[in-house]
């Protein structure tokens, strides 16, 4: 082992003495400022709880340091650490600081923005509500609408809780009655109700429309 150890030990120190000199070169170079867009991702959500505002999905981390060290940093190169984990409902402020951003060695972070990121929470929610069929157009001369129906007539909704405490109906994409002379019945699809609002009732919702001969 120790013959081995001593195999090309004039060419092994020669590199390390090398190594050591870029390194002192690449140090002693004019120090300059660069500025690198970071993914910002939050996880460790609760699962009873969903996120309502639209927090910045990236920071601007301002750097110093040799320009040949941050002029080919790659964005993954830069980490950001100690994200908070114990999330709860209403606000929650992250205050962003420097020191909780890791980069290589003899590189330098001077800044963060946004240095605090707002997010949002609320708790996940069911209510029934109406359906309501968006009727446009007009049947046939001499041809009237006399009715519209929907089924079901009512559906659950899932969402955040503030925002389902508003919704009282939801509506269906228009349904055109231009030159219709019969009664039919279609499938319809529910219009967005909200951003984080879906409707948990897989059944189809089928609406009936009445069409009548008005009498002359």
């Amino acid at each position: 082992m120790r013959i081995r150890l001593l195999e090309n030990l004039g060419l092994k120190l020669l590199s390390v003495v090398l190594a050591v000199f870029l390194w002192a070169v690449v140090l002693g170079e004019q120090k300059v400022d660069v500025t690198l867009t970071v993914p910002l991702e939050i996880k460790d959500l609760p699962r009873d709880l969903i996120l309502v505002n639209e927090p910045p999905d990236s920071l601007e981390v301002r750097l110093r340091g040799p320009k040949t060290l941050v002029t080919t940093l790659a964005s993954r190169e830069v980490v950001l650490e100690g994200l908070p984990k114990n999330f709860v409902e209403g606000e929650n402020v992250i205050a962003i600081r420097p020191e909780a951003v890791r980069v290589p060695r003899g590189i330098e972070v001077v800044g963060v923005a946004p240095h605090r990121v707002r997010v949002v929470l609320d708790a996940m929610a069911v209510r029934e509500v109406e359906v309501s069929p968006r009727i446009e157009g007009a049947p046939a001369k001499g041809f009237s609408l006399k009715r519209v129906t929907s089924t079901p007539a009512r559906i659950r909704m899932a969402g955040p809780k503030n925002e389902l405490r508003r919704l009282t109906r939801v509506y269906t994409v228009p349904i055109s009655l231009d030159g219709q002379t019969a009664s039919f019945s279609t499938r319809a699809m529910l219009e967005p109700a909200g951003r984080q609002i879906r409707a948990l009732d897989e059944a189809p919702i089928i609406v009936g429309v009445e069409i009548a001969f008005r009498k002359s």
